[in-house]
């Protein structure tokens, strides 16, 4: 999901929903049922998600060449 946000340069929101209404088209497709609660969870996820993802992130203080060589 990260992956295809930095590749595409779309909100995570977006890519998030387009990954899950994929799902389940292709699982509707193999013949798989779905209701309301598929659809609801596969387009109220992404918002969540790019709603929370910012607030729920921790940053890292930047190492130095040191640190990362392990010295």
């Amino acid at each position: 999901m990260t992956g295809l946000v930095r590749l595409t340069r779309l909100p995570v929101a977006v890519v998030r929903t387009g990954i899950d209404v994929a799902v389940v088209g292709i699982g509707w497709a193999l013949g798989g049922l779905f209701g309301v609660g598929t659809v609801l969870i596969a387009l109220c996820t992404g918002p969540l998600v790019g709603y929370l993802l910012p607030l729920l992130t921790v940053r890292l203080p930047a190492a130095t060449a040191g640190e990362r060589c392990g010295r």
